[in-house]
């Protein structure tokens, strides 16, 4: 009975899916300090918290927002490559590939989003004040 209990969760701990967490442990293995790794990947998702106090565009949905959407599926692309390079193993290309997504993924929430929020509506106060 025991060998079958040991099969079981042998089976079960392997059968696991945790692909939703990869982009996250791909941001922890792209630090070389383990105490800063751990610090980036809790930060990575806490500093979802921030995105409404850094988007400082008037115009809240990504509808009628071109740089922003444009901004947005290179966000989107920089999520696949952490996703991709979690499941690989922390070898010499992929190590590199990491740290370049990670730090793409933090400078979008912190410059980029502001920038465009910038972009966007100095664009638009330019376009009203020539009508």
């Amino acid at each position: 009975m025991n060998a079958d209990v040991d099969v079981w969760l042998h089976g079960a701990l392997h059968n696991c899916d945790a692909n939703d967490l990869l982009p996250f442990y791909a941001i922890l293995r792209s630090i070389p300090n383990k105490l800063l790794g751990v610090v980036a990947m809790f930060g990575s998702l806490l500093i979802l918290l921030v995105l409404p106090l850094t988007d400082i565009s008037r115009i809240r949905g990504n509808q009628f927002r071109p740089l922003m959407k444009l901004g947005y599926w290179f966000f989107v692309v920089d999520f696949f490559i952490l996703l991709w390079i979690g499941a690989m193993h922390p070898e010499t290309p992929y190590l590199e590939i990491g740290q370049v997504a990670t730090a793409f993924y933090f400078i979008w929430f912190l410059a980029i989003v502001p920038v465009i929020g910038l972009i966007e509506n100095t664009l638009m106060d330019l376009a009203i004040e020539k009508n």
